[in-house]
C-alpha cells in the first residue's frame, strides 16, 4: 500500500509570511490540527500544530489542567483563556509570522512511498500529520497516523484510490 491510497488532498496551507492572526483564523475556520507552512514556489518549509498557539497564547495551559482544582472553578479558568487572548492585541499578531512560530525540522513523503514509511517517519517527528510532496517537493496533501493505522488494520484503503 502507498501514501497515495490513505492520503488526504484537500489540505490548509498558509505562506511563510502569514502572520499569527491568520494562522489562528486558518486553525479555527478550518478546524484542524496542524497546517503546513509553504514558501513561494509552494515547497513545504515547515508545519505548524496546535501545541506551538497553546505555547504562545496559553503557555501554562497544560501546568493548569493537571491541576485538578483549578478545573473545578470553571469561571476562573475561563478567565484565563479571555486574559490570554485580550493581552495579544491585532499589532502584535501582525508581526508574528508563520515562519518564526513554524517547525523546521519536519519530514515529508512522496505519494508513491509505502505506508510503512510514512508511519516510520512520523513516529521520528512525533506528529500526528505528515505532508506529502511530489517531485519538486511542493505539497500534494497530509497523510495522518489516524488513516494509516486503520488502512492497516483493515488491509488496504479506507476509500478509493488516488489515480497515479
Amino acid at each position: 500500500m502507498k501514501v497515495r491510497d490513505v492520503m488526504k488532498l484537500k489540505v490548509v496551507s498558509l505562506p511563510q509570511n502569514s502572520n499569527l492572526g491568520q494562522v489562528v483564523q486558518a486553525f479555527v475556520r478550518h478546524q484542524i490540527d496542524s497546517l503546513p507552512v509553504v514558501d513561494a514556489a509552494e515547497r513545504v518549509v515547515g508545519m505548524i500544530i496546535m501545541d506551538d498557539l497553546v505555547d504562545i497564547f496559553l503557555p501554562r495551559y497544560y501546568d493548569l489542567l493537571r491541576d485538578y482544582s483549578a478545573l473545578e472553578d470553571k469561571g476562573q479558568l475561563a478567565s484565563l483563556f479571555d486574559v490570554s487572548f485580550i493581552g495579544s492585541d491585532k499589532l502584535q499578531s501582525n508581526l508574528i509570522l508563520a515562519a518564526d512560530i513554524m517547525h523546521t525540522q519536519v519530514h515529508w513523503v512522496s505519494a508513491e512511498a509505502p505506508l510503512l514509511e510514512a508511519a516510520a517517519l512520523l513516529q521520528s517527528q512525533h506528529f500526528q500529520r505528515l505532508p506529502v510532496v511530489d517531485r519538486d517537493r511542493k505539497l500534494v496533501g497530509l497523510v495522518s497516523d489516524f488513516e494509516i493505522i486503520l488502512s492497516l488494520l483493515h488491509g488496504g484503503p479506507l476509500h478509493h484510490p488516488v489515480p497515479a
